[in-house]
């Protein structure tokens, strides 16, 4: 078996070893994470893990993470919580940091990462931010910009 970890930013090592350890892997990604600088100096990019509800608040996720990830495509990255782990676990390994944007106290995006064994470095709550969780249709574009504005401001 081949697991993999990381010793700088930029580079790979490969370890053949006995057995695959996943937590190893998982806690190595882990560590990434918490770095909040690339060797630049400069802020690390950004993948908005977003929650992606049927409610108004879930939808908001979404929608203002592709607004943001379509601006800035340089600075963000966008997921759907409920396609799973994927994304995110790919933008640990290119150095990103992880924000989870849940709409409500549900957490759903937190959880999902959470399941996979991972943390974001921020997390952010539509309805912390002032916007009832209420009908589907409850969206609104002055919603959007303020969750896009909290996001930078993360």
């Amino acid at each position: 078996m081949v697991s993999i970890y990381f010793e700088t930013i930029f580079s790979l090592k490969v370890v053949t070893t006995m057995e695959s350890n996943g937590k190893e892997q998982q806690e190595l990604l882990q560590s990434r994470i918490n770095k909040t600088e690339n060797p630049s100096g400069k802020r690390r990019s950004t993948l908005i893990f977003a929650c992606s509800g049927l409610s108004n608040t879930g939808k908001l996720t979404m929608q203002a993470a592709s607004a943001l990830a379509f601006r800035r495509p340089d600075m963000y990255r966008a997921a759907a919580a409920h396609k799973g782990v994927d994304a995110a676990e790919d933008a640990v390994s290119e150095g990103f940091r992880i924000l989870a944007l849940d709409g409500c106290t549900d957490r759903c995006a937190t959880k999902k990462l959470g399941e996979a064994g991972l943390q974001a470095e921020v997390h952010l709550m539509v309805t912390e931010l002032g916007i009832e969780k209420t009908r589907p249709s409850d969206v609104k574009p002055e919603y959007i910009e303020k969750i896009i504005r909290a996001i930078k401001e993360a």
